[in-house]
């Protein structure tokens, strides 16, 4: 690239197969849109570990990602034809009052199994259970509690190690807790 002399930071930060736009922040986290089917925007740490996300029931398909000088994340969604400007430090959650939603599990770290419960959520929630590296391993209905057995969508045991379980419904509650099993 013409003009470019050097590098003055740099993040180890890697993109999967499925990643379409990234964003680097000031304080080195990089959020990242992908096709992920249930969270398209996650936010990573330096370390890579995850450290936020945004349901794909607010913004279902980001593609290009950007952060401006005030602070926001800009999204673009080339399908529904909208830009999303998002105000970080504002967070997200639901703008019903007295609307709570709770995830709660039976004990973490876990091995043999874990038991996700929830409040505030919707008959018709999913679960959705993410690795460290954002990839789906799990997927089911949450009728206000789940038994995990740790198994993948294949039916074989998955590896020790970091997981996510997010609850989101259609009437755009959402929930994340993170999960190790041993």
């Amino acid at each position: 690239m013409p003009g470019i002399s050097g590098r003055t930071s740099s993040n180890p930060f890697y993109g999967y197969s499925n990643t379409r736009d990234i964003a680097w922040l000031p304080d080195n986290t990089v959020w990242v849109s992908s096709n992920w089917t249930s969270v398209t925007l996650r936010c990573y740490d330096a370390s890579g570990t995850c450290v936020d996300y945004i349901d794909s029931s607010l913004i279902p398909n980001a593609w290009g990602v950007t952060i401006d000088t005030d602070g926001y994340l800009w999204v673009s969604d080339m399908e529904a034809d909208k830009i999303y400007k998002v105000d970080l430090t504002e967070g997200i959650g639901s703008s019903e009052p007295g609307n709570s939603m709770s995830l709660s599990v039976s004990s973490n770290p876990f091995d043999a199994f874990v038991v996700i419960t929830g409040e505030g959520f919707s008959s018709t929630a999913q679960l959705e259970i993410y690795d460290i590296r954002g990839r789906l391993v799990f997927r089911d209905v949450f009728n206000g509690s789940f038994s995990w057995n740790g198994v993948s969508l294949e039916g074989t045991p998955v590896p020790s190690g970091a997981y996510y379980a997010f609850v989101t419904d259609e009437d755009r509650n959402a929930g994340r807790v993170e999960l190790l099993r041993l």
